[in-house]
């Protein structure tokens, strides 16, 4: 029995380290990602870090193209233990909503700018769509928009979705271009592709732009694609907690809700004798968050801050790299940075691009001073 719970940890262990693994080698989001072609080719792209020995010799000039200027300017998503968390509990809540049709599950990630949040949206919609195509190769598994400007009207969020799937009809002209854009309902053409090629995640980034106002009347139609077509929404963005919760509220009419259930529940009669009546005590207005802080740092705490940069620090390219060229400069750099992500990411690959163009190759705290990141 010793054995075989062994072994269940063991191949456990092993599942979420190749679903941390692919969401590392993910690539820098292409401006095209959201339509179905941009879409698949950062869904099957892999990036590697580029061997040294393949690479243009110390002390020769670099062009704008050298792929170690390209790889630096993303490097790899690096061990993260709140990310990877944040990725292996979602990737558990869509596994059970893919195998059911009742019941299912939307999801919210939300955190301050700067922490990560696009991408962890995006490694979700990635790995969830590659477990798709091991299996299946005709099907659009995720859709992936953001937020319309306009999002007042239905017609808008549907049309992102259309744009997406390639539905939404292109000028053909200059002066169709000049032209204000009419916006047509595509409504059934959506819901024909999206039934057909069974869709079943739809990742909406952008959801600070949105007044949960104009949110309200678009939630009964994504509430309408969960329960006709089994698709779990995402929603991200700074605040989504509370744009999505308050639009919920206002769509279900929930807090007459409550007071409808408060007349209808059972009543038991106390301890002391008087009856009492028994509430609801869950919130169905709140969506499971997935919160991304930046992250902090501890004294004598190896898992997190100093995980990340050394993390970054394996990750570079560079021919004469000091050793702990970034994790002897840990705590400057979590000064530097607050333990944004963004803002760590830029400090570092910037550094690294310029120590591949100046012909450095190592990285310095004098070079990490000289990298304005606004910080």
């Amino acid at each position: 029995m010793a054995t075989s719970a062994a072994a269940r940890t063991a191949a456990r262990a092993e599942r979420e380290q190749q679903i941390l693994n692919h969401a590392r080698a993910a690539p820098m989001a292409p401006r095209w990602i959201f339509t179905l072609q941009g879409w698949n080719t950062y869904v099957r792209e892999m990036i590697k870090r580029p061997e040294l020995a393949d690479s243009a010799p110390l002390g020769t000039p670099v062009t704008s193209d050298d792929p170690r200027l390209r790889y630096h300017g993303h490097l790899l998503l690096v061990p993260n233990p709140p990310f990877d968390a944040a990725l292996l509990k979602t990737h558990r809540l869509l596994l059970a909503n893919r195998n059911r049709r009742e019941g299912l599950m939307d999801r919210v990630i939300d955190g301050p700018p700067g922490t990560g949040k696009t991408f962890l949206l995006r490694a979700i919609g990635r790995e969830f769509q590659t477990k798709i195509e091991e299996v299946h190769d005709d099907q659009i598994p995720v859709v992936h928009i953001m937020a319309p400007q306009d999002a007042d009207n239905v017609v808008n969020w549907v049309w992102a979705i259309a744009e997406f799937l390639g539905l939404a009809p292109a000028p053909l002209t200059e002066e169709e271009i000049r032209q204000p854009r009419r916006t047509p309902d595509l409504s059934q053409s959506v819901w024909h592709v999206l039934e057909r090629r069974w869709t079943q995640l739809l990742l909406v980034d952008g959801m600070q732009r949105v007044h949960p106002d104009q949110l309200v009347p678009v939630l009964h139609h994504f509430d309408f694609l969960r329960e006709q077509l089994g698709i779990t929404t995402v929603f991200c963005g700074t605040g989504a907690r509370e744009i999505v919760r308050a639009a919920r509220v206002k769509a279900d009419g929930l807090s007459e809700a409550h007071e409808g259930l408060s007349l209808r529940a059972p009543v038991i009669t106390g301890e002391d004798g008087k009856q009492h009546r028994v509430l609801p005590q869950a919130d169905p207005s709140r969506l499971p968050v997935t919160w991304l802080d930046p992250l902090p740092l501890y004294d004598g705490d190896q898992e997190t801050w100093p995980s990340v940069v050394r993390g970054f620090e394996e990750a570079l390219c560079l021919h004469q790299l000091s050793p702990h060229a970034l994790v002897g400069e840990a705590k400057y750099l979590h000064l530097r940075t607050g333990g944004y992500l963004r803002l760590l990411s830029q400090l570092i690959c910037q550094a690294a691009i310029t120590a591949i163009e100046e012909g450095i190759e190592d990285i310095t705290k004098e070079l990490l001073e000289d990298i304005d990141i606004g910080g």
